[in-house]
């Protein structure tokens, strides 16, 4: 009886060895170049290497992480940096994207115009200087989600609020409110599929006095084009 010669595991390309070399080597150059600069900021080191990960993860290929995945990448290195929350907009914002904030615009200036709506109050509650949805919020989006579906011609505006920004935002509300915002975007867009471009995420330039009480919500308001607006 032959000795049992157990089957031998397929080894990645060969390829890949190059490659794992001059992603090391880049890395290295990188953080070379940071530590001979003038200015030291850790935020600049944060947002490179946000930066290199997205490219490793992407293989450098547009379309392979959607926005909000690039958004996380960047959030989380920031975090282990220790530096104020970011929303990253220009630089997370390709050809593609311009595009489509342009559609968004138009689409903002028709909504000026006559036209109906459907306004969903404090969609989602979040905890104290947060923006992580839990689950009692995702129950209610899942529950909403048909109707909130935005069809021809409607634009889906969310709204985020907050007057409780902590130290992970560096205090700035504007800033926790539009990463409440553009969450549900997310959330909505990766999950059921809503048109990116018919959905804007955006926050309120300075919140109404409460009296006290926290502003801790994000609204929801679907827009439809009045009748003389749809017939143009």
């Amino acid at each position: 009886m032959g000795k049992f010669e157990p089957p031998q595991k397929a080894s990645p390309p060969a390829y890949m060895v190059s490659f794992c070399d001059m992603m090391t080597l880049i890395l290295t150059f990188f953080i070379l170049l940071v530590s001979m600069s003038q200015k030291q900021q850790v935020g600049l080191m944060a947002a490179g290497l946000g930066s290199f990960i997205v490219a490793v993860k992407s293989h450098g290929l547009n379309g392979v992480l959607t926005g909000q995945e690039k958004a996380d990448v960047f959030q989380y290195v920031r975090r282990k940096f220790n530096v104020p929350y970011d929303v990253e907009e220009d630089r997370l914002t390709d050809v593609a994207d311009a595009s489509n904030l342009e559609l968004i615009r138009t689409r903002l200036l028709h909504a000026l115009e006559p036209h109906s709506e459907l306004h969903y109050p404090a969609v989602v509650e979040f905890d104290d200087g947060s923006a992580l949805i839990g689950e009692k919020g995702t129950s209610y989006l899942d529950l909403l989600a048909p109707s909130l579906q935005p069809k021809h011609r409607q634009t889906l505006l969310i709204e985020g609020h907050a007057n409780d920004a902590g130290p992970e935002f560096g205090g700035n509300n504007r800033q926790l409110a539009t990463a409440r915002a553009i969450l549900i975007k997310g959330y909505l867009v990766e999950k059921y599929g809503f048109a990116p471009e018919r959905v804007e995420a955006r926050a309120w330039h300075q919140e109404v006095p409460t009296g006290g009480q926290k502003n801790q919500s994000v609204d929801i308001r679907l827009l439809t084009p009045g009748a003389e607006t749809a017939d143009n």
